[in-house]
């Protein structure tokens, strides 16, 4: 996948890099903010939000995650352990690929997710009962997808190889482990408070 939206794919065409990658960001978040709604969508449709209850069921997903994060906990993650398409590479052109590829790794849950962080978010845009509000929860998260790629991509020589070893050393570090265990715990907390 990367190899469609890194710089020595494209050699002096910046441009067409950029445009690459703007095109893999902007199909992230929209996909992510597509989700969100739909799953706003299915909390209107059953009656969210659910007031104290919503909150605690929120709070007790966040601190399974956040527990999974901080400890290392077996708390699977509901996501495919697929990557996207390889095809997709050499059978469109690299702008259709990079936002294909976009689109594919906004959703979330259709491919792999390193952290439990979004399967929160997903239950507070449905807890939140508002399309509206649950894209605006998850689109952030397809923003982040989409922005990793333009961090993995730094240095002077942005070749494949060195872009995947950034992207493991995102999904496997610690420091993004921890951020994402403080973030579920920030989460964890607010629902409890707001729903007692």
């Amino acid at each position: 996948m990367v190899e469609t939206i890194t710089p020595v794919v494209h050699g002096e065409r910046r441009r067409v890099y950029r445009g690459a990658l703007a095109l893999h960001v902007l199909g992230a978040t929209t996909a992510a903010a597509a989700l969100g709604g739909m799953l706003g969508l299915i909390g209107a449709l059953t009656g969210a939000p659910w007031g104290a209850p919503g909150l605690i069921a929120l709070a007790a997903v966040a601190a399974l995650y956040a527990v999974r994060e901080s400890a290392g906990a077996p708390v699977p993650l509901p996501a495919r352990r697929r990557q996207v398409p390889s095809w997709w590479r050499s059978f469109f052109s690299p702008p259709v690929a990079a936002l294909l590829y976009g689109l594919a790794l906004g959703v979330g849950f259709g491919t792999y997710l390193s952290f439990g962080t979004f399967v929160a978010v997903a239950a507070a845009a449905v807890l939140g009962g508002d399309p509206l509000v649950g894209a605006a929860l998850c689109a952030p998260f397809g923003l982040g997808r989409g922005v990793a790629v333009a961090w993995a991509n730094r240095g002077p020589t942005c070749d494949p190889g060195t872009t995947v070893a950034h992207l493991e050393d995102l999904a496997l570090g610690r420091s993004p482990r921890l951020l994402n265990s403080a973030a579920l715990t920030a989460v964890t907390g607010a629902a409890l408070v707001s729903g007692l």
